[in-house]
């Protein structure tokens, strides 16, 4: 039975649901995968969570799947979007040349190759001939603690994470990620503006805390934090900051009082 008013199954929605399931199978082996309601689709097919001893870890990142035969190509505007996201976002793509598909995985893992979109979208000039490579699950794991890691840097924060966290000691050792995943020789110097215009902040906090643990040493360590804190913010980022540099000249004459009484 055929009815002209049926709504079609077109071949690229055939093709696109092959390929979903297919990076389903894959990325299931190590993650949540929930698939994201294609009217709410912004670019992205799946949001997943890495799962470590059959538990989530909350490290949550983006999949965009493609079934072609030719390499995909994204669009600018899911670029933009992309860009702004708080978690790596990665490409998957199925290589196609025919069908049916090889039915064995292993064969089929053959098909699948992947690229870090993250990199990329945070600084193109360096990262910007980034190419899909073969799938292999440990490479993924590693990349995608990288790019975790890189989703932080960004933002101004340089959290030490431990990949144990995450994965398990062979799949870590596998990785070749030490105990500690805090990349100062590689690539916290790609993030150097944003880590610096934000350093102050810490230095703030901690001299806040040792000005209220009181005593002599601690409001000695306070001193030298607020002083460091202030020194690092330039004359240019003053006036955007006046209602914390103003905070932060007070905290500084408060704890210099205080010094002073111990005299």
């Amino acid at each position: 039975m055929s009815n002209s008013n049926f709504p079609v199954y077109t071949e690229s929605k055939h093709k696109g649901n092959i390929g979903e399931a297919i990076a389903q199978y894959f990325l299931s082996k190590f993650s949540l995968v929930h698939k994201i309601d294609g009217s709410n689709d912004l670019g992205n097919d799946f949001i997943c969570e890495l799962i470590k001893d059959q538990a989530p870890t909350n490290l949550l990142f983006y999949i965009q799947v493609k079934f072609t035969k030719n390499k995909p190509v994204t669009s600018n505007s899911t670029k933009e979007y992309w860009k702004y996201s708080p978690i790596p976002v990665f490409i998957i793509w199925i290589k196609v040349n025919d069908l049916p598909l090889p039915s064995d995985p292993e064969e089929l893992s053959n098909r699948i190759k992947y690229i870090r979109m993250t990199p990329m979208l945070h600084d193109q000039l360096r990262h910007g001939r980034e190419k899909y490579k073969p799938y292999n699950e440990i490479e993924f794991k590693r990349d995608l603690i990288v790019d975790y890691v890189r989703t932080q840097y960004v933002k101004g924060f340089t959290p030490i994470v431990e990949p144990r966290d995450y994965l398990t000691i062979d799949d870590k050792n596998l990785a070749g990620i030490g105990r500690y995943a805090l990349y100062i020789k590689d690539v916290i110097p790609e993030y150097r503006g944003q880590i610096m215009k934000r350093a102050w902040v810490q230095n703030f906090v901690v001299a806040e805390l040792l000005f209220r643990e009181g005593g002599t040493e601690n409001y000695g360590k306070a001193l030298q934090s607020i002083n460091l804190s202030l020194s690092l913010i330039s004359g240019e980022d003053r006036e955007e900051l006046f209602g914390y540099y103003q905070k932060m000249i007070d905290l500084k004459n408060n704890i210099q009082n205080q010094l002073n009484k111990k005299v």
